[in-house]
């Protein structure tokens, strides 16, 4: 099952995300068409029970989804439609059709007025919010955990945008919620901030190697002084570090993806975003070396994943946040000692 929902994947993005397209969605169209395939496919349902509506496939294999979208550059929010549906799923709530987007919600009140539920205040940088018909968070009522499906129809937008062009929108939200619209969650989730964070790490695993593949392919085609700049010590040794970054990089995430669910998915998704985050940021800057001036023109492809994994650093928590997180752990952790913390399998976390 993962090769075939890979392999589908991988057939839809390569045939439909071009160069053009993921510049036209820079310019702010966004790509409908190519949703509707995405619709047709189910690939937005993977990580749903199958009871539920969707794949019954495990958890890591539908998260694969995630790398595979980063490593095309697709400009859509699939990696948030994702997790909302599975956040939805596990709260009882429907299943609404359409793009659905993720947002940390903190700056926002939920509060009881006479019978229903409110929920009022601002959120910044929601990803594609303008492209959402709704927005899925997580916010705290009386200490419970609920989760909030707001149709972007009734929400006031303003549009932003990150380092990429893609939507990064300013929401303003001041909403009585239905019994559609709201749920408990059955267990406490610790937010949208972990589960943000995980997408965001396997789609800059994907960005990862499709740059570094782009940089083995430009060093072995451009000749400088009689034969190709890959020849050259310098740039064999910015490769081996892309190549080195990667790696680690893409196994820090899949790790996060295989503990979604579990006890450990709090420790190992900060050690993902605060590693791949760091990835992003040497990997990105030696691919610029490699490439010189031409990484940076319009018409090059490179830029495209590049300003992708930069803007993907600061959302859901910076490396900062997350060694901050991975080291309050280590600090209040039962082991005699950090190499004991850091080998132990089972060790767990709560995200703040």
């Amino acid at each position: 099952m993962e090769s075939m929902i890979h392999d589908m994947a991988e057939r839809l993005f390569r045939d439909h995300v071009s160069h053009g397209l993921r510049a036209d969605a820079a310019a702010g169209q966004c790509p409908e068409t190519l949703w509707t395939r995405i619709e047709e496919a189910g690939l937005h349902m993977a990580l749903v029970p199958e009871k539920a509506g969707g794949f019954g496939v495990p958890a890591a294999e539908a998260l694969g989804l995630v790398r595979i979208a980063g490593a095309h550059g697709l400009p859509l929010p699939l990696a948030e439609t994702l997790i909302a549906n599975a956040v939805l799923a596990g709260a009882g709530l429907a299943l609404p059709r359409g793009r659905l987007t993720i947002a940390e919600g903190v700056a926002l009140r939920l509060e009881r007025r006479g019978g229903a539920l409110h929920t009022s205040g601002h959120m910044a940088m929601v990803p594609f919010a303008r492209w959402a018909d709704r927005i899925v968070i997580i916010a705290a009522l009386d200490g419970v955990d609920h989760v909030l499906s707001l149709p972007v129809k009734d929400l006031t937008v303003t549009p932003a945008q990150d380092l990429a062009g893609m939507p990064r929108d300013d929401v303003a939200v001041d909403l009585a919620l239905t019994d559609a619209d709201a749920a408990p969650a059955h267990r406490s989730m610790g937010g949208m901030r972990g589960l943000g964070a995980l997408v965001r790490s396997l789609a800059t695993a994907g960005a990862l190697e499709t740059i570094l593949r782009m940089s083995v392919e430009y060093a072995n085609d451009r000749v400088q002084f009689g034969r190709p700049i890959g020849k050259f010590q310098s740039i064999q040794q910015y490769l081996a570090t892309l190549a080195g970054e990667t790696a680690a990089a893409r196994a820090a995430a899949e790790m996060a993806a295989g503990s979604y669910d579990t006890a450990a998915f709090a420790l190992a998704v900060a050690a993902a975003k605060s590693r791949s985050g760091e990835a992003a940021q040497t990997v990105g800057a030696l691919a610029h070396q490699i490439h010189g001036a031409i990484g940076y023109t319009e018409e090059h492809a490179l830029h495209h994943f590049t300003k992708r994994i930069w803007s993907w650093q600061d959302e859901f928590g910076t490396e900062l946040d997350w060694n901050r997180e991975l080291g309050r752990a280590a600090l209040s952790s039962p082991h005699d000692t950090f190499w004991h913390f850091i080998t132990d399998s089972t060790a767990q976390g709560v995200l703040t």
